[in-house]
């Protein structure tokens, strides 16, 4: 049962690198589902199953950790809603935009999940993304709105549309955000705060709804990788949104994007190579 302990932590780090950086968790955990296995069942429904419950569970407590990050900065505006409209505008922008995903996720999840749940698919997203997030960058940071509390309501709804585009696997909830708030006029650096904090409600959601679905499914043996994934993801992802907020203030995230398209076209290679 080692070499599953293993991979769970292996996989909790991917995720804790991946979650926040605009590059795509989930389609960084779809290519290594074959390499990094979680369980010695053979049977490929149960297999499959384990692997979407532990990539939904683990994003909880990357979620946690932007949360703990940003603890002081979320009660002191969620305690002056009453008297703050800045506050009260930026709680209602988050409850706007993440209303698209809360109604378009359960009509389209099944349908992409069963198609796009793969490779090229996820290759060519990557890819796509990259050449958008390059450049979107080439625009510089000229932004108005300088913080995630500036951003208006109607411009959250925006954002949160934007975010839908995330449920295509390798796009990434990260980029998606970041993309729709740098469009909407919010500087990389805010765009990476909201990025941060619609993520709070988006993916306290999404585990919700899986766990609704899915808990009677999780047997004893899977939980000490379902721990284990989710420990590390905590803590990769503390160390991660540091680094990035400290990252986004000096530098264009270009960078990402030419990430995206290298991966992208090794991904295809490989899977052309091995297919033929």
């Amino acid at each position: 049962m080692l070499i599953y302990y293993i991979n769970a932590f292996l996989k909790g780090v991917l995720e804790g690198i991946t979650e926040f950086l605009p590059i795509s968790s989930t389609g960084h955990l779809i290519l290594v589902r074959d390499w990094l296995p979680l369980t010695p069942d053979t049977n490929i429904e149960h297999v499959k199953t384990l692997d979407d419950i532990f990539d939904v569970i683990i994003q909880l407590p990357a979620i946690l950790a932007v949360m703990l990050l940003y603890r002081a900065r979320l009660w002191e505006s969620v305690k002056t809603i009453p008297t703050n409209a800045k506050s009260k505008a930026f709680w209602i922008g988050l409850v706007v935009a993440v209303m698209p995903v809360v109604i378009l996720g359960p009509l389209v999840h099944k349908k992409l999940e069963a198609n796009f749940m793969a490779m090229v698919p996820v290759a060519i997203a990557l890819i796509l993304g990259g050449i958008i997030l390059i450049l979107i960058e080439r625009g510089g940071d000229n932004g108005k709105y300088t913080t995630a509390e500036d951003t208006p309501i109607l411009t959250a709804f925006f954002i949160g549309v934007f975010q839908c585009f995330s449920m295509f696997p390798g796009t990434s909830r990260s980029a998606s955000t970041i993309v729709g708030g740098r469009l909407m006029h919010l500087t990389r650096n805010a765009a990476a705060e909201y990025s941060f904090f619609l993520a709070i409600p988006t993916m306290f959601g999404a585990f919700a709804y899986k766990m609704f679905k899915s808990w009677k499914l999780i047997q004893a043996e899977h939980v000490p990788v379902l721990l284990i994934g989710s420990i590390t993801s905590f803590v990769v992802s503390w160390i991660v949104v540091n680094w990035l907020i400290g990252y986004v203030r000096k530098h264009s995230l270009a960078a990402f994007g030419y990430y995206r398209i290298a991966l992208g076209l090794i991904v295809l290679a490989y899977y052309y190579a091995t297919h033929k």
